[in-house]
């Protein structure tokens, strides 16, 4: 039996954001070496990887209206084309630090339109009652693309040099671009191989959408939106920093080899695979299960991040160096169980600006990414403490769950324009 058009496209996706990921994270990999290279220091480069987040925060909320509202398929290409470009140009920012922070906040921003189109995509391709594992799936490969991206960057870095790393990610990114303007379209209907029972599943399955006419910057002051962003802001603050300083610290305070990295780098990504689309099947079988919306969505998946932040902890407190790498696995995991909670919210609020609700989430939670690399980077460098960062992100953590379980409700909004609720007579006033 032939596999249905759409888990094709959600498979493509899913590398997609293997290569999206592999070509942001490469420079942490790579820090260890760059750094001696450069000359530059733990604040210096943690305001380089702030850079990047800046960056990746700025388009977040514009990338999902227009996904929604124009070509999703279409803004991947762009940003496909965008991140490819400056992730080559990556090592001309040796030349000058502001260089280097200028291709670093231009990769973020190409790679900010990624994720909100996604989920703009799945609301169109995916009945509701598989969105939530789709959406994880889909975005999944963020943490395959750091699993593969450890050991091949580490070996290139070792065994060539660390600019070639970022040669190699830019061309693996034109691959992925070719693939997916030869395949994608933006519309089920509109796909050549697309059959007429899959059509009908879809189109008889999407979450219903709203005739009404929306205004999408009326999600900037929705409290259903506001809380849901500030849960994820509390909660990826912790992720960014772990993503981005783990490698070092793993060097500079465990004791591992740069080639020990490579590999034991590894794990905590994979636990994070596993976490986020484990958290998508679970999120869509609670809710075919019969159990409500907002515990299905928000309340379940909650429960998850309540459990991870003692494992942050103990990762920093516990003696032995493989103890704290399974540590930092265990945080990782149960952090993106809540994942499909999280991503599957958007298209329960308003199937029609679930690309604008997604961005509005993910800038948040990365607009506190640009806060955690930097801030953790100065901290280190003045002091040489390890310990205080990874505790301030537990303490924001639970800050998280706190809010999550008992504020976020998912339930749909209409954010109509103010002119479709006045009369007539108002109206020509």
């Amino acid at each position: 039996m032939a596999l249905p058009v759409r888990y094709k496209l959600i498979g493509l996706l899913a590398l997609g954001s293997m290569i999206n990921y592999a070509d942001r994270v490469n420079i942490s990999v790579a820090a260890p070496v760059m750094m001696p290279a450069l000359g530059w220091d733990e604040g210096k480069f943690g305001l380089i990887f702030s850079a990047f987040l800046a960056g990746y925060a700025l388009l977040q909320f514009p990338g999902g209206l227009i996904a929604d509202r124009w070509n999703a398929c279409r803004v991947l290409i762009v940003a496909c084309i965008g991140f490819s470009v400056f992730t080559a140009l990556t090592p001309l920012g040796g030349i000058a630090y502001s260089l280097m922070l200028v291709i670093r906040f231009l990769i973020g921003a190409f790679e900010s339109v990624s994720f909100p189109a996604y989920a703009s995509l799945n609301s169109r391709w995916i009945p509701r009652h598989e969105y939530s594992r789709a959406q994880t799936l889909s975005i999944s490969g963020a943490y395959l693309g750091q699993v593969i991206s450890y050991p091949l960057t580490t070996w290139i870095v070792t065994s060539f040099s660390w600019p070639l790393a970022f040669y190699f990610n830019a061309a693996v990114g034109v691959v992925w671009l070719i693939a997916w303007w030869l395949f994608a379209t933006d519309t089920p209907a509109e796909h050549p191989k697309m059959t007429q029972p899959e059509l009908q599943e879809i189109e008889a399955n999407l979450a219903p959408r709203s005739r009404e006419s929306v205004s999408p910057w009326a999600l900037l002051k929705e409290p259903h939106v506001l809380l849901l962003s500030l849960s994820y802001l509390c909660l990826i603050y912790g992720l960014w920093m772990t993503v981005l300083w783990l490698p070092t610290y793993m060097v500079k305070v465990r004791g591992f080899t740069m080639r020990e990295i490579g590999w034991i780098g590894m794990i905590p990504p994979l636990a994070s695979f596993i976490g986020l689309t484990s958290g998508g099947v679970l999120s869509d079988t609670l809710l075919r299960r019969g159990c409500s919306v907002r515990f299905a969505r928000a309340q379940g998946p909650s429960l998850f991040i309540a459990l991870c932040a003692p494992f942050l902890v103990a990762a920093v407190y516990v003696p032995g160096s493989g103890v704290s790498v399974v540590c930092f696995a265990a945080y990782l995991f149960f952090l993106n169980l809540a994942g499909g909670g999280y991503w599957s919210i958007p298209l329960e609020l308003n199937p029609k600006l679930t690309g604008a609700i997604s961005g509005v989430m993910n800038c948040a939670g990365n607009c506190a990414g640009i806060f955690g690399p930097m801030t953790a980077g100065y901290i280190i460098a003045a002091t040489g403490n390890w310990t205080t960062p990874f505790l301030l992100a537990a303490g924001l953590t639970l800050i998280s769950f706190l809010v999550f379980y008992f504020l976020v409700v998912p339930e749909p909004i209409e954010v109509t324009l103010r002119l479709a609720k006045t009369s007539p007579q108002e109206a020509r006033a």
